[in-house]
């Protein structure tokens, strides 16, 4: 079985049926507002960065417990190097190349992305303002799909239903309309992405370095849709 809970056996790592209850109380919430407002995503990543805050001050929890760890960064980057060359260069060049080869209207689809950061944040190349936001977006989502829905539900099943429930949640959340068999493959994609960060994160259990994987994959993938735009 995928799903192996274990409810009740893990108490000295925190797991509890509150724990449970609340990770699936915020993220029905999350998942409601966006139903509602696809542009809300940002209201379910601040209101579980403060679940976690305020849930790790109530219940005296180390960092570790939200995935932070300041220690063994970069043994943990070399561990999983190969998974984070593949994440971060060879899928997005796949992804974004293919598309232009012989598929443009995922490319169009793709490229709306880059069209809405030069709309609200300025022209993509001369904006200093555009590291800090890609790396502080990276960086709340990691903190969300791994820190709190991954790291959480490995207290209770092992570790292949938290990387598919996480990956699963974070698609959803990075829905756009378009044409049905775009957004599939869009999707898909997505959905790919965010099974190998949570594959970086089971094998380290630092938020940072999947966070890093992450960053660098965002930073090519725009960077090579904002030159083919150009």
């Amino acid at each position: 079985m995928i799903f192996h809970w274990r409810l009740g056996l893990s108490k000295t790592e925190g797991a509890s049926s509150e724990v449970l209850l609340e990770l699936i109380v915020i993220t029905g919430i999350g998942l409601f507002l966006f139903s509602l407002t696809p542009s809300s995503l940002w209201v379910y990543e601040i209101l579980s960065l403060i679940y976690l805050l305020v849930e790790r001050r109530i219940r005296r929890r180390p960092l570790e417990k939200l995935g932070i760890k300041y220690h063994g960064i970069i043994g943990d980057l070399r561990k999983s190097l190969h998974i984070i060359v593949l994440v971060a260069v060879g899928i997005q060049f796949a992804v974004v190349i293919g598309s232009y080869c012989f598929w443009p209207p995922l490319l169009i689809h793709l490229q709306g992305r880059v069209t809405y950061l030069q709309t609200h944040f300025g022209s993509f190349a001369p904006s200093f303002f555009f590291l800090p936001l890609i790396g502080v977006a990276t960086l709340l989502e990691e903190l969300v799909f791994r820190g709190f829905v991954q790291e959480r539900l490995s207290w209770f099943c092992n570790d292949s239903a938290p990387i598919i429930m996480g990956a699963l949640l974070m698609s959803i959340f990075h829905y756009s309309p378009g044409m049905l068999t775009v957004v599939i493959v869009d999707l898909s994609f997505v959905l790919l992405d965010s099974s190998l960060y949570g594959l970086i994160y089971m094998r380290s259990r630092n938020v940072f370095v999947s966070w890093i994987a992450h960053l660098l994959a965002d930073l090519v993938s725009l960077s090579l849709l904002w030159t083919l735009s150009a």
